[in-house]
């Protein structure tokens, strides 16, 4: 069995989180207008709230899990600190739309 070399686990871990992003993208959309629907009646509007942000924070998370991996994927020295927070921070100021 050959071992993956360093760019292809980046860049299959990279897929594999933007896809994961995209679906979870979908659900979020989909548990939000399900809350303000009332869904299809067979779930309380609190169970609703509860999987839309449960949705939510998964979202959060699979964001964070994207950019560590493109920081990887970049030599160090392109980032500082202060321009990965601030690009995480607009990462959630555009989920939150």
């Amino acid at each position: 069995m050959e071992k993956l070399t360093k760019e292809e686990l980046n860049e299959l871990a990279s897929n594999k989180a933007f896809s994961k992003i995209f679906h979870l993208e979908e659900d979020f959309k989909r548990a939000k207008e399900d809350v303000r629907t009332g869904g299809d009646g067979r779930n309380s509007q609190e169970v609703l709230e509860k999987c839309r942000d449960s949705v939510y924070r998964e979202l959060q998370t699979w964001n964070y899990i994207a950019k560590l991996i493109e920081i990887e994927n970049k030599d160090e020295d392109e980032f500082s600190t202060i321009r990965v927070l601030k690009d995480l921070i607009n990462l959630n100021k555009n989920n939150e739309k």
